[in-house]
């Protein structure tokens, strides 16, 4: 099992909508998905909950629990024992015992940022936890690490465009997920290309936005699979 870590130190990067994007897109493709919540606030379990409602949840993505390190090591052999390809770990805020092990277990770790000064700062403080992390463990070239850009404007003032320019020189996914309501409003409506069928069955309002959406997810995990794959 291929393990993705979605880390950030900062609240609201938009960590848990870059790991549904992923998500969404891999199930699309047949892919086998678990989740791993180790978020205090839970927010895997609520966006499930909302899905099953809508009917637009997948009940062969599971979620696991990893709120602390035994549970994610246990968690994390259940998930492998069961046959899923990725695991997917939405981890809690700040450096910890816990996102050390996700982070050491993790193919690929993903650092969302938005782009904003603040948002870029905290960004580059989680790249340091992490390079630190990687030489102080010696694990060489196992962990691959890469900035996203989320919640992107559609157009960019002069302060943003040289935020996007302070990070150019780090690792960065060419795919940027755009501000868009089919993004913020994914955790309510669910998985994304099942909410996008729903949409086009039921009506055309609004299908071009998660049409817009799932044409950047799939670009999105394009990149992903050929990092833990290729």
């Amino acid at each position: 099992m291929k393990i993705i870590s979605f880390i950030n130190f900062k609240g609201g990067a938009g960590k848990t909508t870059a790991l549904s994007v992923v998500a969404s897109a891999l199930l699309a493709r047949g892919r086998t998905v678990a989740l791993f919540e180790s978020d205090e606030n839970a927010p895997l379990g609520t966006w499930r909950n909302h899905a099953r409602r809508s009917g637009t949840w997948d009940e062969a993505c599971a979620i696991f629990p990893a709120g602390d390190l035994e549970l994610f090591e246990r968690s994390a052999g259940a998930a492998e024992k069961a046959g899923f390809e990725f695991g997917l770990v939405d981890t809690h805020g700040g450096g910890s015992e816990l996102n050390s092990t996700v982070v050491a277990s993790s193919a690929l770790a993903i650092i969302p940022t938005a782009i904003t000064s603040y948002d870029v700062n905290a960004s580059v403080t989680t790249v340091e936890f992490i390079v630190d992390l990687i030489e102080r463990e010696e694990l060489g070239q196992s962990v691959i690490v890469a900035l996203l850009v989320t919640k992107l404007p559609h157009t960019l003032n002069k302060s943003r465009e040289a935020d996007l320019a302070s990070i150019q020189d780090f690792p960065l996914f060419q795919t940027m997920l755009r501000d868009r309501d089919a993004l913020t409003g994914m955790l309510r409506s669910g998985l994304l290309h099942l909410t996008l069928e729903k949409r086009r069955t039921e009506s055309s309002i609004g299908a071009t936005h998660f049409q817009s959406a799932m044409r950047e997810a799939e670009k999105l995990v394009d990149e992903v699979l050929e990092v833990v794959e290729g």
